[in-house]
């Protein structure tokens, strides 16, 4: 067991994968909780009705691209903490691929490793002694 361990990027994997996979499943809940309280906040119908625009004007597109942009008013604590999750939950994602990366990495160089070795030798202890010792 303790020769799995050798390749640094398998301990290094897995570290990232539980972390990301932690910080994934976390954030999941409060994105859900804060979605749903921004949700409740907003109301449906804030520039009025687009009834008597027929023509494109000026006024046109600023009510129509007024909903699109968020004013500084507009932004509180909730909205904040809702962008802080949104940053943990695509960092935890990228976090575990690049933890699952490294486990397939490290464990396909230990394969290579066993196969590289002669059947019925030993794994080396330690570094292959320098020419100065020989």
């Amino acid at each position: 067991m303790r020769d799995f361990w050798r390749h640094p990027a398998l301990p290094i994997g897995i570290m990232l994968l539980v972390l990301g996979v932690g910080n994934w499943l976390v954030s999941r809940g409060k994105l859900v909780e804060y979605e749903r309280r921004s949700g409740a906040a907003e109301s449906p119908d804030r520039a009025g009705s687009l009834e008597g625009y027929t023509q494109l004007s000026e006024r046109t597109n600023a009510t129509l691209l007024e909903r699109l942009h968020r004013r500084p008013r507009d932004y509180g604590v909730a909205d904040a903490r809702h962008d802080f999750y949104i940053v943990i939950h695509d960092g935890g994602r990228l976090i575990a691929v690049i933890g699952v990366l490294l486990i397939g990495a490290g464990a396909l160089g230990r394969w290579r490793e066993q196969r590289m070795r002669r059947p019925g030798t030993p794994p080396p202890a330690g570094p292959p002694p320098s020419a100065a010792e020989a």
